[in-house]
């Protein structure tokens, strides 16, 4: 996220319209060209989108080992945080994360998660933004 432009930032957030979003980040800094963590959370409230820090190993696994327990980790993380309802729609969530390898590793994970064999999860990258949605 750190080579996300404020401007950039603000506006992916504000066209996506999600109620939650989820800072899968360790460290979540907000100190991006042309942002401030409070102008972040003036957004958030603005658009009533509720902010989560919880944090997510999203680093590529080296082995097959290690894949099948990231999947399972990335997997518990996100039914904590978004739930498991299974309502279309209803989990529409912002994932903040560093870097693209992360997308692609959170984009791995979620597949199949929930749903009878189909992929209910989608993961969109928007620059380092990572737009989730369980259904829709």
């Amino acid at each position: 996220m750190a080579d996300v432009h404020g401007v950039t930032f603000t506006r992916a957030v504000s066209m996506s319209r999600h109620a939650l979003v989820v800072d899968a980040r360790l460290y979540p800094y907000f100190d991006l060209p042309g942002l401030s963590r409070p102008s972040v959370f003036r957004l958030f409230e603005d658009l009533s989108c509720r902010y989560l820090h919880a944090p997510i190993d999203l680093r590529p696994p080296r082995d097959q080992s290690a894949r099948w327990q990231r999947r399972q980790s990335v997997r518990e993380a996100m039914a904590r945080v978004v739930g498991q309802d299974g309502v279309p729609g209803r989990s529409s969530t912002i994932v903040l994360v560093n870097r693209i390898p992360e997308v692609d590793v959170l984009d791995e994970t979620l597949r199949g998660v929930f749903g009878d064999g189909e992929h209910v999860w989608k993961v969109q990258p928007h620059d380092a933004l990572v737009l989730t949605g369980n259904g829709g």
